[in-house]
């Protein structure tokens, strides 16, 4: 029923526009400057700690996936891989739940539509599922790589790529130093804070889209929706 996608692969793929903004808190380029000077493999060691000490993130963007559909995503992530915010997969969108190992998900008709493209087919089941949750399984169980600070971290820069220090950059939050990282045939862009914590803040793959990092350690709430407001797909074949 549902369109074949490898949702996993949108981690692969990000920005390529230049980062700009700083106050002046942050600190100035020339920190970026003298921590460009430290080796590329080294940075990344550092960002992978920093982000790996974290509690939570938000995390914001664009990416395709295999089939060059693009996913915008919005969310809060914390370590526990919990994560609470909006999926958008072409033109539909949902709202995702992520907590205690269970996620589910709210679609709109325009995502059933995309992913149950045969004709009637989404809007039937846009109008039995309605507005109650479904728990996220199958293909779409993917989209939990976005509910974990180390999965994403592990995609940026993974232990086993090499990174090289292109050099300093300017970023919302504050200056940062620009990583290529290699690992295999996949080659990406990751900038990293200048200041300590190392922590990332954007990360870039050819044109493909972009994803950003910030509001770290910021609380945020996220509830189990009630029996009630679920529905079991199964339901779809009775």
């Amino acid at each position: 029923m549902f369109r074949q996608a490898v949702l996993t692969t949108a981690l692969t793929v990000a920005l390529t526009s230049a980062l700009t903004g700083c106050g002046e808190e942050e600190g100035t380029l020339s920190q970026a400057r003298d921590y460009a000077k430290e080796p590329g493999n080294q940075i990344a060691e550092h960002a992978r700690t920093a982000m790996h000490d974290l509690d939570t993130v938000h995390v914001e963007g664009d990416v395709l996936d295999s089939e060059g559909t693009k996913i915008t995503v919005d969310l809060d992530v914390s370590a526990e891989d919990t994560c609470v915010g909006k999926v958008s997969i072409g033109d539909g969108e949902i709202s995702l739940r992520a907590i205690a190992g269970s996620a589910w998900y709210q679609g709109d008709e325009a995502f059933w539509k995309s992913i149950a493209p045969a004709k009637g087919e989404g809007e039937r089941i846009a109008k039995r599922v309605g507005d109650k949750w479904v728990k996220l399984e199958g293909e779409l169980a993917s989209l939990r790589a976005f509910c974990s600070i180390d999965s994403l971290t592990a995609q940026m820069v993974p232990a086993e790529a090499e990174a090289q220090t292109v050099g300093p950059a300017m970023a919302a939050e504050g200056p940062s130093v620009r990583l290529d990282v290699t690992h295999g045939d996949t080659e990406s862009r990751t900038y990293v804070l200048a200041s300590e914590p190392h922590r990332i803040v954007k990360w870039t793959q050819g044109s493909a889209g972009e994803l950003t990092f910030s509001d770290f350690d910021e609380e945020f709430e996220v509830e189990e929706p009630p029996a009630d407001e679920v529905f079991d797909l199964a339901e779809l074949e009775k």
